[in-house]
């Protein structure tokens, strides 16, 4: 597997984790959310990201501006939990890298001699089921087979991998609930340590009244090859629990190993903007 790519998404896995600990820190208990049988809510995502990537006196320079509408519709709904069918419905890519450019959208036809634009259509309207429980974590879901969507490509093409991981929430949800106690510069922290990842993480509120809550965040996640820094903005919905925007900077700088043992200076920073609203 590509090792930025694991980073990014594991440290998603870690961040999600650690927004679990809000419920125990701020509020009682977790929130339990709830969402009718057939309501689809659909996530627009907008990255920018640029990395460099050197061997020796090789460099190589990728410029990547993706653009993705992904849906998240509720298949089952009981006093228990959700299924989620989760897809990428629309995908726009422009790619840059050393001087020369490929661009693609998914609602106009590729070139079927291109490998990166046929792995891009391939991730197209790929169904993922995911059932979480009442408070939205995570109990279990179905993949697809992504031969040829393969973390190189995800990494590459600037595209932000959903995190699924058993145990943590649902990426569209946070735990919380809205207390008038919970006042404007409530700050919190956390650190944990998974797969020798060591996350190290400071949230705080930057705004909160009856309708909203934007809760800002630093973070920095250490592995054996690559560290990262992020810092974000959620907005979140108080009468849902759903997470309306999502803004996100990442900068990572490190080595990945290929799979022939090839050693690569890797720096990549990474710019996010999610909105998510329902619309059945």
């Amino acid at each position: 597997m590509n090792s930025k790519y694991i980073c990014i998404s594991k440290t998603a896995f870690l961040l999600l984790f650690i927004l679990m600990n809000f419920a125990s820190t701020a509020q009682e208990g977790h929130r339990v959310f709830k969402f009718d049988q057939g309501s689809e809510y659909q996530t627009e995502i907008l990255t920018n990201s640029k990395a460099v990537v050197q061997r020796g006196k090789q460099t190589l320079n990728v410029n990547t501006v993706s653009s993705v509408t992904k849906s998240f519709t509720t298949t089952q709904a009981n006093d228990r939990g959700f299924t989620f069918n989760i897809k990428i419905k629309r995908m726009d890519n422009e790619i840059d890298a050393m001087g020369k450019k490929l661009s693609h959208s998914s609602e106009t036809k590729s070139d079927t001699t291109s490998v990166i634009l046929k792995a891009l259509d391939f991730m197209l309207n790929k169904p993922i089921d995911v059932q979480v429980n009442k408070y939205g974590v995570i109990q279990s879901f179905t993949d697809y087979k992504a031969e040829m969507a393969t973390d190189t490509l995800v990494a590459f093409a600037g595209l932000q991998p959903e995190a699924f991981e058993k145990g943590t929430l649902l990426s569209i949800v946070a735990d919380f609930t809205y207390n008038p106690s919970v006042k404007k510069n409530f700050s919190w922290g956390d650190s944990v340590e998974i797969d020798k990842q060591r996350l190290v993480t400071k949230f705080w509120v930057e705004d909160i009244n009856q309708k909203t809550t934007i809760i800002k965040f630093s973070t920095s996640n250490t592995t054996k090859l690559l560290n990262s820094n992020q810092n974000g903005t959620y907005v979140i919905d108080n009468a849902t629990g759903i997470i309306q925007e999502k803004i996100l900077y990442t900068i990572s700088t490190g080595y990945q190993i290929s799979a022939g043992g090839v050693i690569y200076a890797v720096s990549r920073s990474t710019s996010v903007s999610q909105k998510t609203k329902r619309i059945k």
